[in-house]
């Protein structure tokens, strides 16, 4: 036997650079990322050393300036400068001596700084300070200032501080450099993978073209040769040395067998292992083959099937009739495919149904030699089938129970309502004068909750009418719908409602369409974050079979999370003391879409804001919008 390179080995080793690839890739991705993270890091620690650096120096100017002030006027007021900026210098520090501390350079310098800084404190600020608070001392604390010890001192720490800004803006150039490389890196990390793996990938499908979809094709055709009896054919790709030679050498094998099963009659093997009644019917109605699954169903009385052979239906089915043994099999001798269903009954047995097939058997010439008969036992399946069905109308009856409770419940409830609405009202008349403020408000809220009751109701007995008594079609208008209900729904003043061209004429119920438009435009109407200058465009495009509507806002818009969540039932996004509604509007658009074969779906609005509410339609289209017949 030839050896095997083995398919699964190659492309096992293919896969394998592949994942490799993508291995390397992502740790080499990894590397920059973590670099290049790390070089941000850095950067941000640099600029808050700058930020901190110009802090130091303006509170030290403060304390200058509010130094000097003081000096001038002799105010104490003018010291706030002075006395803020001792605060911030503090502050300051602290946080500068937190970011040096990995800089051993500019941890040094920070002190200098310090220590200069402290030294005009100490030396000339506080000093000038209490002599200049008392009279007799005034001009010794200005001539304290006069010296220019404090220039020394500012000098001192302003070179210190622009060092360590030197140093940082250092820093912060390098590690910038180090982001762009890095940036640098990832991408061309990213495209010499992508390459590398789009050439093993093309290498692959090559080779599998190649090596097993061709060679599976020839073999393909080779088997439905030998399906028809062509035993000359010859099996391509034995000598192949993978899995598909392997494939062919099988196919090859059961070319073989064939070749011995015409010469040694295995058919009846291979139909034993059937689960189902295979035989063969001579045009003189008589047995010629019968698996053994015949002599199980049937109890034939024999132990072995082959010794009916060649005896007559009528004889060997006696108490039991050979199904379908007059007019069906009569029509397959006649030459023609026959297919039935019927019940099987044996004596002293359960009955059975069984679904048959017969074929006729045919010469060179085209005479009819026999038919081979295929019986199937069905029981279980009609069986599941009735189960089925019996499942479906139950189903369909709860439903319409379900749907008449709703009907029910939401009529029956709305007359106790409607007596608390009254009794809330008679109350508030008997104690007219008398309601306190908080009491007047409960009134008021119970009045609320008792119309959002009734608002409930209402949509519920609509959820549960929705899509009934619709069927009948008309000529529908889609653009002339929107327009109308423009005007209809009374939009706040500003708000536009847009019909596009593109809307059709459609051939349609029109009540429920029309339902479905309304409370979509008064659903974004409602939920306008800007009504004064809101909009709405409705528009559709052709789809096959159906026409697909769009229903566009600019308003607020919804999270994808809450997508699903809004179609169903009693659902709002928010609570419903700040937008008065049930949540039934889009469950009733959704079951009126439905109901009529179509689908409906959110998608977002552009620029992070709107909402598109797209559903379909099926209808008969009567032709685009012209506006020339308006």
């Amino acid at each position: 036997m030839p050896n095997s390179f083995g398919l699964n080995r190659s492309l096992g080793g293919a896969i394998g650079a592949i994942a490799l690839v993508s291995l390397l890739s992502s740790l080499a991705l990894y590397m920059t990322q973590t670099q290049q993270n790390e070089a941000i890091d850095a950067r941000g620690r640099s600029r808050q050393i700058m930020s901190s650096l110009d802090a130091f120096r303006v509170a030290m100017l403060n304390q200058e300036t509010g130094l000097r002030g003081y000096l001038l006027t002799g105010d104490d007021s003018s010291l706030e400068p002075y006395r803020s900026g001792r605060i911030e210098l503090d502050q300051t520090l602290v946080d500068l001596q937190r970011l040096v501390t990995e800089n051993r350079t500019e941890t040094d310098l920070l002190v200098q700084a310090q220590d200069a800084a402290r030294h005009w404190q100490t030396d000339i600020g506080e000093p000038a300070v209490h002599q200049m608070a008392v009279s007799a001392t005034r001009d010794e604390a200005v001539g304290i200032e006069m010296k220019g010890d404090g220039k020394r001192l500012f000098d001192q720490f302003r070179t210190r501080l622009k060092a360590i800004q030197d140093s940082e803006e250092q820093i912060f150039a390098h590690q910038n450099a180090v982001v762009e490389a890095a940036k640098h890196n990832s991408l061309l990390v990213l495209v010499v993978g992508a390459i590398i793996t789009l050439l093993i990938c093309a290498g692959m499908g090559i080779a599998i073209n190649r090596l097993i979809v061709q060679p599976l094709v020839l073999l393909a055709q080779v088997m439905r040769r030998l399906t028809h009896r062509d035993l000359d054919v010859v099996v391509p790709s034995i000598k192949q040395r993978n899995e598909v030679g392997e494939m062919a050498r099988a196919v090859e094998v059961f070319k073989k067998g064939l070749i011995e099963l015409d010469r040694t009659s295995l058919l009846r093997v291979t139909a034993d292992t059937l689960p189902a009644m295979v035989g063969y019917v001579d045009n003189k109605r008589r047995v010629g083959f019968l698996n053994g699954e015949f002599s199980r169903t049937f109890d034939l009385g024999q132990g072995d099937v082959s010794e009916v052979y060649g005896k007559p239906l009528i004889d060997v089915f006696g108490s039991t009739p050979f199904p379908g043994a007059r007019l069906e099999l009569e029509t397959a001798l006649g030459g023609k495919d026959t297919r039935f269903e019927q019940r099987l009954f044996r004596p002293g047995r359960p009955s059975r149904d069984i679904e048959a097939f017969y074929r006729p058997h045919r010469a060179p010439n085209g005479t009819v030699l026999g038919v081979v008969t295929l019986l199937t036992d069905i029981t279980d399946r009609k069986r599941m089938e009735r189960r089925l069905a019996q499942q479906a109308r139950d189903l369909l009856r709860s439903n319409e129970e379900l749907e008449q409770f709703a009907y029910v419940a939401s009529h029956d409830l709305k007359a106790p309502l409607r007596g608390i609405e009254n009794l809330v009202s008679w109350i508030e008349e008997d104690l007219e004068g008398v309601l306190t403020g908080d009491t007047q408000t409960n009134m008021d809220l119970l009045k609320s909750r008792v119309r959002r009751l009734e608002s409930l109701l209402d949509d519920l007995l609509a959820y549960s009418r929705a899509g009934r008594a619709d069927d009948q079609s008309d000529a529908v208008d889609t653009r002339l719908v929107v327009e109308e209900l423009a005007a209809l729904v009374s939009p706040p003043e500003g708000f536009e409602i847009t019909a596009d061209p593109s809307l059709p004429k459609l051939q349609t119920p029109r009540a429920p369409l029309t339902q479905v438009f309304q409370n979509l435009i008064g659903n974004a109407i409602k939920h306008h974050d800007r009504p004064s200058v809101g909009h709405v465009m409705v528009a559709a495009a052709p789809g096959e079979g159906v026409t697909e509507f769009t229903v566009t806002d600019d308003g607020p818009g919804i999270p994808d999370r809450f997508f699903d969540r809004v179609f169903g039932m009693f659902q709002t996004l928010k609570p419903r003391d700040e937008v008065e509604g049930s949540g039934m509007g889009l469950a009733i658009v959704k079951k009126l879409i439905e109901r009529r074969g179509g689908k409906v779906w959110l998608s977002g609005g552009e620029a992070g804001r709107g909402l598109k509410v797209h559903f379909t339609w099926p209808e008969i289209a009567l032709g685009k919008h012209d506006d020339t017949d308006r």
